[in-house]
């Protein structure tokens, strides 16, 4: 009989890539899926899948109450679930996951997307955080089986608890299977996209402060708005904040805003783009040392990108010379490596072509293997 795993995870279903992307493999695979998520008066609708999904309604909307609500709710949930092993995804669903998984004696394995204590959420918010702190470091040594999304946390990890994490990057499948996006949404989406710009796009689901965007908007008072055009796609906390800053400064010409979408339709918009952006601040530990998914989009689509310089965005930018970075995040700074990004138009060409060598070895093909590794040997280990 196929083992049963339940997925748990508080994003957005229909935004989240990389957990469907894990429930589609382990699916295909024979396993059983159930997959939870939080479900918020703004959530788009859920498209259906060849896996179960389902949502909890929640009655808070935003920070402590919203956590508390979906963990408690979801614990209950959990323990009257039927499963063979329980995969958490993020700190913030593994209080709930893990103590329902260590009541029913299940297998727990940990998905942790972050490097969660150094997320920018949690800056100056000393209380929180040591609360964050103490589930963590509680629940870390207990777990056998826990992997992340690059090298690099997983020595910051090794650091911390003296544990071995694998690596499982949030990249695309090289060959799509997903069905097609609804065709009437899709003109929708062209209709807010100009023809005949120098496209740049920035995506995230996660617009957060310490990402740039902030200094990206900016930027854009320095470029042509007859040449260049910067498609801002996405949501996160300082996403209202954005939306103001361009009506502030009158860049509703060279800047289009479009909201959360799902996943097919993210990667048709970024398909149009001719410049992929990823401007992470260093000054902070999960974006000093992480690897934004967006990067790999980018990639797939066929974009040069245009990056920080961070740990894990260098690594990839210089192995496979797919880009270039900007050096801080002065917004003139930034509008000029713009520029000069696409009049070097020898070396966009060779970036371009470069995408096709990275995508080829940066692929959900490759890293799904991984997960059924992990996977195989969590299902043969007998609960302690």
């Amino acid at each position: 009989m196929a083992k049963r795993i339940v997925v748990t995870v508080i994003s957005d279903l229909v935004t989240d890539q990389r957990v469907h992307k894990v429930c589609q493999t382990l699916h295909d695979a024979g396993y059983e899926i159930l997959l939870i998520g939080a479900k918020k008066k703004k959530s788009l609708p859920l498209e259906k899948r060849d896996y179960k999904a389902i949502r909890i309604p929640l009655l808070f909307q935003r920070k402590i109450f919203f956590f508390l609500e979906f963990n408690t709710r979801l614990f209950l949930k959990l323990l009257f679930t039927k499963a063979d092993i329980f995969l958490g995804n993020d700190l913030d669903v593994m209080a709930a996951t893990f103590f329902a998984g260590r009541w029913k004696k299940k297998q727990i394995v940990y998905d942790t997307h972050e490097y969660y204590m150094a997320m920018a959420g949690l800056d100056n918010k000393i209380i929180r955080k040591k609360i964050w702190k103490t589930l963590e470091s509680y629940i870390f040594p207990r777990l056998q089986f826990i992997y992340t999304i690059c090298d690099s946390f997983c020595e910051l990890y090794r650091k911390d608890y003296g544990k071995e994490l694998r690596t499982v990057r949030n990249v695309p499948y090289l060959h799509d299977k997903s069905p097609n996006a609804d065709p009437q949404l899709l003109k929708k989406i062209d209709a807010l996209i100009p023809q005949n710009k120098k496209l740049l796009i920035f995506q995230g689901a996660g617009i957060n402060p310490h990402r740039g965007v902030e200094e990206l908007v900016l930027a854009m008072r320095f470029l042509d708005s007859k040449k260049y055009h910067l498609l801002l796609v996405g949501g996160g906390d300082i996403f209202s904040l954005i939306e103001e800053m361009i009506h502030e400064h009158k860049l509703e010409e060279i800047i289009t805003v479009i909201p959360k979408v799902p996943f097919q339709v993210l990667r048709h918009i970024t398909r149009q783009a001719h410049l992929g952006l990823s401007l992470d601040k260093p000054d902070n530990l999960n974006h000093r040392y992480g690897l934004p998914n967006k990067i790999f989009d980018y990639l797939h689509a066929g974009l040069p990108v245009l990056v920080s310089r961070l740990v894990e965005l260098e690594k990839i930018v210089n192995f496979y010379r797919v880009g270039t970075f900007i050096e801080n995040h002065d917004p003139n700074h930034i509008a000029a490596c713009i520029e000069s990004a696409f009049e070097n138009t020898d070396s966009m060409k060779l970036w371009k072509e470069n995408t096709v060598i990275a995508k080829k070895e940066l692929n959900w093909e490759n890293e799904g293997k991984i997960v059924l590794e992990i996977f195989k040997q969590v299902a043969a280990e007998k609960v302690n």
